[in-house]
């Protein structure tokens, strides 16, 4: 089996955690926080056509609705889009279209977006420059790409490295906001993480070079959103050492 349909069957394996935990969030704190967050950066346009990029349990295609958004979500994971498909259904956000679709290899045409938000997924990826290569060419003119994402691969490895990941299996630490549960699918996890290129890579500042490269010209940085944008820490195992960060990229007319 190849690297990508690894991932995919290991995500997968998660949809269901996933889509009880995105449909609560929608109930709460985190749901308003990535709200205000999102609607700063979205372009100044009367009609946005968004993009939600590896939409999983659909949180982020619903915050986009509601920010009045046109919105097409995608994911590589059946699993995951059900999920999407079902909240969607409860939460009443009827007008939002989902693809299953590789984000290294998007099936849309050139500059049919003006905003494409995604989160948590390039450095699940292969590829993630070839994601970026694809997000800057179905962007519009004066559109934004908005990442937030963290180096977890390099944080999963220093989990191996320093003999965290068997510790946190058994404390099963609740303030880890995606518990992967039992030791096997933690080293799954892992395993996977330690394949990938971005894993030996320093985030945000090579996802800004990437952007450079790829002709966006203005871009913002917030380093760690936990701390600096929501207020908390994150918890004290191998992720503390990839805060989350938040990368915007706009395409100059």
């Amino acid at each position: 089996m190849e690297i990508r349909e690894e991932i995919n069957a290991y995500w997968s394996k998660r949809a269901d955690e996933f889509g009880d935990a995105r449909y609560t969030d929608m109930q709460g704190e985190k749901h308003q926080n990535w709200k205000k967050l999102i609607g700063s950066f979205l372009p100044e346009k009367e009609h946005i056509r968004a993009l939600d990029l590896g939409t999983g349990a659909g949180f982020f295609s619903f915050i986009l609705s509601e920010l009045g958004c046109s919105v097409k979500a995608i994911d590589y994971s059946e699993d995951m889009l059900r999920n999407a498909r079902e909240n969607a259904e409860k939460l009443g956000f009827n007008e939002i279209e989902y693809f299953r679709m590789d984000a290294q290899a998007l099936d849309f045409e050139d500059e049919s977006f003006d905003f494409i938000f995604t989160r948590n997924v390039t450095w699940t990826l292969p590829d993630p420059a070839k994601a970026y290569s694809e997000m800057i060419r179905v962007l519009a003119p004066g559109g934004r790409i908005m990442n937030a994402d963290a180096n977890y691969a390099a944080g999963f490895k220093v989990m191996d490295e320093t003999g965290a990941t068997e510790k946190f299996a058994k404390t099963g630490d609740s303030k880890y906001e995606h518990p992967a549960g039992s030791l096997e699918m933690l080293k799954e996890r892992n395993r996977l993480a330690r394949s990938l290129y971005i894993a030996d890579e320093y985030r945000p500042v090579w996802d800004l070079k990437v952007m450079l490269a790829g002709g966006l010209e203005k871009i913002w940085i917030e380093a760690d959103v936990n701390k600096n944008v929501f207020g908390y820490e994150l918890p004290k195992d191998g992720v503390r050492h990839s805060p989350e960060f938040v990368i915007v990229g706009e395409k100059v007319e």
